[in-house]
């Protein structure tokens, strides 16, 4: 997420925090890309235990609070994905979002269980290990996101968080550091609405050298929702991306047309949320000037392309968070 929207996976969605990997297209690294490939790049070994937060809720300063964070190495020239698994132990309803993404951190993404699956601690995993719903992701530069007043994210006790990691190490050094979330709460009292995150584009990419080139994708509602802001995602070749609701109820609405910089991954609130009805799409169009040698595919590495756009609506509804068609 921030939040991922993950997913926004592999945040996605969600997607990425190292102000050093703009500088990489085309950077040869011990990683070949592949996600099964790059999840054991990292060393030395995971800590579980002393990784997770001890002061969950914990004052961090100006209103914000612990959510979930996560020790991490990574060697020089790796990259890799941890998986943060951390069970709640009281409710707490999320009104704002704030990344922590040190440097070495690609991006993160955010996802709820309702019944944890693993132990609580930190994994070596894939960018496809995600949990049901979707809360957000953060990519480099993510700003705080404050959800519309009477919104939120709802967590229960016992539900599990799952923080992806996507890190990524492009220096000759190794890199450590502490990634995570903060957040602002609402009384339960004072929401009206609960929200969730979703990652809308296409999967299949191919892009040539050259460029501009132009790849497109659909989203299509399977419930009601209204949507009230939008987080562009993609890598280091990507370079526009516009974001078009065609409402049933409200016409054909851009929620963002604009330039896109790896570096200025920025969630984007609405003045006026869009809303949709089962059966309404969201278009998402992502430009890219392809510098490198040969054709682009999509890909979780930052040296492969993605084309979302994270979507926070509400109301949460049950269901994948991926929407691709």
């Amino acid at each position: 997420m921030i939040m991922l929207v993950s997913a926004l996976s592999g945040l996605g969605a969600l997607s990425c925090g190292d102000d050093d990997t703009s500088a990489a297209p085309g950077k040869k690294t011990k990683s070949d890309a592949g996600p099964d490939a790059v999840a054991d790049a990292a060393k030395p070994a995971d800590k579980p235990k002393d990784s997770l937060p001890d002061d969950f809720l914990g004052d961090a300063g100006d209103g914000w609070k612990t959510l979930i964070t996560g020790h991490w190495e990574i060697e020089a020239g790796t990259e890799t994905y941890r998986c943060v698994r951390f069970t709640v132990p009281e409710d707490v309803n999320a009104s704002a979002f704030r990344a922590l993404s040190p440097r070495g951190t690609h991006h993160t993404v955010l996802t709820v269980a309702e019944n944890a699956t693993e132990s609580d601690g930190i994994t070596k995993c894939s960018a496809q290990t995600n949990a049901q719903r979707n809360l957000g992701g953060s990519g480099v530069g993510t700003n705080d996101f404050f959800l519309p007043e009477g919104v939120a994210m709802r967590l229960r006790a016992g539900q599990q968080l799952l923080l992806n990691l996507h890190l990524f190490n492009v220096s000759d050094s190794a890199l450590s550091g502490v990634s995570g979330t903060l957040i602002k709460t609402a009384k339960e009292s004072d929401v009206k609405e609960w929200a969730e995150g979703v990652l809308a584009g296409p999967v299949n990419l191919t892009i040539p050298v050259g460029g501009p080139t132009v790849q497109s994708g659909n989203c299509t509602f399977k419930e009601d929702a209204t949507i009230f802001a939008v987080l562009p995602h993609m890598h280091q070749l990507g370079i526009h991306l516009k974001t078009t609701a065609h409402s049933s109820l409200e016409g054909d609405v851009v929620m963002h047309d604009g330039d896109y910089s790896f570096d200025e991954q920025i969630v984007y609130p609405f003045d006026k949320p869009v809303k949709m009805k089962a059966g309404d799409k969201v278009q998402i169009d992502c430009t890219y000037m392809n510098t490198t040698s040969k054709t682009v595919n999509f890909g979780d590495s930052s040296l492969a392309e993605m084309c979302f756009a994270g979507l926070f609506r509400y109301p949460s509804t049950p269901g994948n968070f991926l929407c691709t068609n």
